[in-house]
């Protein structure tokens, strides 16, 4: 409640209080309601002295055995407590004297995302626990491009990884094992050839001999061709592998492992800002909230820091109001007080005045009103924002 609300109920009072001031006047002569109070403690007490007296001196007292009169005794002792009871509750209840109502920190809720809202949870009035989501908009797009980033960051980082030493001598030792087979395979291919070269040789002079065909000698003559092809092939693979493992050996350049090392960070910035973007999505319960007002529905536009609700946080709920010069005068901060709404039968709630306003803001009637606060204890969130206070005792 604000400082132009709280003077609007402060004229509302005063209002309230002609009303009751000619009331009084009609009904009481002038005379205050202390004093008319006073008066009739004093009345009643003089009417219990003399009905005292009168029971003393009375035959049928005196007729009386002692358990009769402890037991009559008793009865009135109850309607005196009972009565005097009902008067200190007159005495002690606020009325005009003193008014408050609840009030507590609000906070703005927005969508850190621009979107078409999809979803409004809960309604005003209503409180929603801590962490529940309140609002969301739509946040395909969103998801479609976190998963993106995800993905570009994975092979960024795997980039790095393979750039790095550890992966550097595993590429190291697969390039060297492969050498060896290669030499291997050429070594064999050369052993082949030199077969082949003699088995040609032999068949040739057989040929010339006339001991075989020209049939023949051409199987001899296609595989020593074959072997020669074969022997090249293990050359140039033997090459190949060789000019790889000197790669790896030599490994990457400062240059472009850092390179790679900077794209698996933007990579990752890329996912962290777009997960962003979808918590941003949704508006959660940042405490056990009351929705104290709504300002966008489904299909409303949203954009990034535009309010969409104003909650209260229940936890620190305090009591704002005005009070008369003559009940200022008997409080003080940090005293302690009792307070009863009429929201919440039969539960009191303890609470203290944390301030109490230096100067009055004087009404029409010429009246100096002080503002106050009382700060309340608000076990089970049970006392909700404005909610006006019935009764309120000090008690220390």
């Amino acid at each position: 409640m604000d400082k132009e609300q709280l003077n609007s109920k402060i004229k509302e009072i005063v209002k309230q209080d002609d009303v009751h001031a000619k009331k009084a006047k009609e009904k009481q002569n002038e005379v205050s309601i202390m004093e008319k109070v006073k008066e009739n403690i004093k009345k009643a007490k003089n009417c219990i002295n003399k009905a005292i007296d009168k029971t003393k001196n009375s035959s049928i007292v005196k007729k009386m055995t002692t358990g009769q009169k402890f037991a009559a005794l008793g009865v009135a002792a109850v309607v005196l407590i009972v009565i005097i009871a009902l008067i200190g509750r007159f005495i002690f209840s606020p009325c005009q004297s003193i008014w408050c109502v609840t009030d507590a920190p609000k906070t703005e809720l927005a969508f850190n995302s621009a979107g078409e809202v999809a979803e409004v949870a809960y309604s005003e009035k209503q409180i929603v626990p801590n962490g529940d989501i309140i609002a969301r908009i739509q946040d395909d797009a969103l998801i479609a491009e976190l998963e993106s980033a995800a993905s570009k960051s994975i092979e960024a980082n795997w980039k790095y990884f393979k750039m790095e030493n550890r992966l550097a001598e595993m590429e190291n030792a697969i390039a060297e094992s492969k050498l060896k087979t290669a030499e291997n395979e050429k070594e064999a291919a050369a052993t082949a050839l030199e077969l082949a070269s003699a088995y040609e040789a032999q068949y040739r002079s057989f040929l010339i001999n006339g001991e075989i065909s020209q049939a023949q000698y051409s199987i001899s003559l296609r595989d020593k061709t074959d072997a020669e092809a074969a022997l090249d092939r293990t050359k140039d693979q033997l090459e190949r592998v060789k000019q790889n493992l000197e790669t790896v050996k030599n490994g990457h350049t400062p240059d472009e492992i850092e390179n790679a090392k900077q794209e698996a960070d933007i990579a990752a910035e890329q996912v962290a800002k777009a997960k962003v973007a979808l918590d941003g999505a949704s508006i959660t319960a940042p405490f056990n909230a009351y929705i104290n007002k709504i300002n966008m529905n489904v299909g409303d536009k949203a954009e990034p820091g535009m309010p969409v609700c104003e909650v209260v946080d229940l936890s620190k709920t305090w009591l704002r109001g005005v009070a008369n010069k003559a009940m200022v005068e008997s409080l003080k901060p940090g005293s302690v007080v009792n307070v009863e709404f009429q929201e919440i039968p039969n539960e009191m709630f303890t609470g203290k005045i944390v301030s109490i306003a230096s100067q009055p803001e004087q009404t029409e009637k010429g009246e100096d009103l002080y503002e106050l606060r009382i700060e309340l204890d608000n076990p089970g969130s049970y006392i909700l924002p404005e909610m006006e206070a019935i009764a309120i005792v000090v008690s220390s």
